[in-house]
């Protein structure tokens, strides 16, 4: 099944049930069939054909995922970018995806505008009014557009490349298909239990698979309500609990960490919530135990990646929940652990977690020698070690590459040493991931630098804001007259991380 009809199935069998909620404004199934099925047309009239990449560029609001759909629905692949992107990060995924399409918000036209003579196969880019929705812009520029012209895709079709931190400094994309989110949307309701009842809140940042999975293809596989928030500050997520109703909050640990320490400075009615749903990083026993007794709601912790479309394990919500395991494989897909000779390890052992599903991505878009080292006979390798105890609750004890978890945003080292290169006074850089109390991990640099050169480590930082994402900035930098390497000349970031 393609996406087209899974909505239109939804908008049947949901009606006048409220989908999704921003402030004031709200969008029933059926209408918000109707808006994606105007935009679309709109998309279709501007040229966007079957197959073209269309990027989609805005902090989480409700036209974000009107975007989403209507792209889909006109036949196109959607690209999620971070609105927290320099320019410089907007024109690689601009560039790297081949999008011929812009969808975006109003304040980011000048940068698009500063970008645009790098970005050669962008073809038309249209800006959302500050006081008007995403329709409208298509609209004025479409207004002789005609009905929606459904169009024949496939559940091998892809659906959406969200791009991932990648190893070699630069992003890249995991190619999502129309039959991953159909499988993996009512995999997740049914997996954490979601009926026509619930209400959660989109706050995780749209552009992750975290939150399109679980919020918005789960609330949409069950008849559940999305309620929008565009940032999460912990205040005001808890006056959403209270305005709301809402019974269930995805999130990573740092968010449950600010709400525990928001709810305690102040009284609010979060008697609503059932249950909290941690995923992207560990989430530390104290917390949960500290965060359950407060809310008087459990947290399930699971597992997911984007190249699983979200979800590989679960901690079942009915059933025996352990503390501080991702839980069991979901519906349909199936786990191993093996060594690096890629046999079976037994009970217990320590191994690397692959998967294979209807939920498996495709592979990267534009790195076959990447895709087949990852994919291998339908086993996708997650480069996560786990082990598996007696009645096979996995537990993640670590990961093989230099993943750094910030506040549940994955960032390589790589990345940002790329940046830390091209400042004028550094000879060499090295980044690992240090342990912080309230994001998990935060980039600490290591900097030698060029002779004859100085700086310092809030000039290193300044340039450091210019050219990342915030999350990826590194906290702290050290400077050193030289870093540890081997016989070979490689810095040794194995012993750095041992000094910390």
């Amino acid at each position: 099944m393609n996406l087209i009809d899974f909505v239109k199935e939804r908008a049947k069998e949901f009606r006048n049930k409220v989908f999704l909620c921003e402030g004031e404004i709200s969008l029933t199934y059926q209408e918000f069939d109707q808006v994606t099925d105007r935009m679309a047309a709109g998309l279709q009239s501007l040229g966007l054909k079957k197959r073209d990449h269309a990027a989609v560029l805005f902090p989480n609001s409700l036209d974000t995922l009107l975007c989403y759909f209507s792209i889909i629905k006109a036949g196109g692949t959607v690209i999620p970018i971070n609105s927290l992107y320099t320019p410089r990060e907007i024109a690689f995924i601009l560039n790297n995806s081949e999008a011929r399409f812009l969808l975006a918000a109003s304040r980011f036209q000048i940068a698009i505008e500063g970008i645009k003579p790098q970005v050669s196969n962008l073809n038309l880019a249209v800006f959302r009014e500050d006081d008007k929705s995403i329709l409208k812009a298509v609209e004025r520029l479409a207004p002789a557009a005609g009905s929606f012209k459904p169009v024949d895709l496939s559940s091998e079709d892809k659906a959406i490349i969200f791009y991932t931190s990648g190893t070699m400094g630069q992003p890249k994309g995991v190619m999502l298909t129309h039959g991953n989110f159909t499988f993996s949307g009512p995999n997740i309701a049914r997996s954490y239990g979601l009926k026509k009842n619930d209400l959660t809140l989109a706050v995780l940042p749209l552009v992750h698979v975290f939150a399109v999975a679980s919020p918005v293809f789960g609330s949409l596989s069950s008849g559940g309500t999305v309620v929008i928030l565009e940032r999460f500050q912990a205040e005001a997520v808890l006056q959403a609990f209270e305005n709301y109703r809402i019974t269930w909050f995805p999130g990573v640990p740092t968010m449950f960490n600010y709400l525990y320490q928001a709810s305690e400075r102040g009284a609010s009615n979060i008697s609503s919530i059932r249950m909290g749903l941690s995923g992207g990083a560990p989430l530390s026993v104290e917390l949960l135990k500290n965060w359950e007794k407060q809310f008087k709601a459990q947290i399930l912790e699971v597992y997911g990646l984007t190249e699983s479309t979200g979800l590989v394990t679960a901690n079942p919500v009915q059933g025996i929940r352990k503390v501080g395991s991702i839980g069991l494989p979901v519906f349909g897909v199936q786990t191993r652990l093996i060594d690096q000779e890629g046999m079976d390890v037994t009970c217990g052992e320590v191994g690397e977690l692959i998967f294979k599903g209807p939920n498996a991505t495709q592979g990267y878009w534009k790195l076959p020698e990447q895709t087949a080292e990852s994919i291998r006979d339908g086993w996708v390798y997650t480069g996560d070690l786990a082990r598996q105890d007696e009645q096979g609750y996995f537990y993640i004890v670590g990961r093989k590459k230099d993943l750094i978890i910030t506040g549940g945003y994955n960032v390589y080292p790589r990345e940002i040493e790329e940046v830390l290169y091209a400042h004028p006074a550094v000879y060499e850089a090295a980044v690992i991931g240090v342990p912080d109390e309230v994001k998990g991990e935060i980039p600490k640099a290591f900097i030698t630098l060029k002779p004859g050169q100085q700086t310092s480590e809030g000039e290193i930082i300044e340039f450091c804001k210019a050219n990342l994402a915030p999350y990826k900035i590194p906290r702290r930098v050290e400077i050193r007259s030289e870093l540890p390497k081997s016989s070979t000349g490689k810095i040794l970031n194995r012993e750095l991380r041992k000094e910390g």
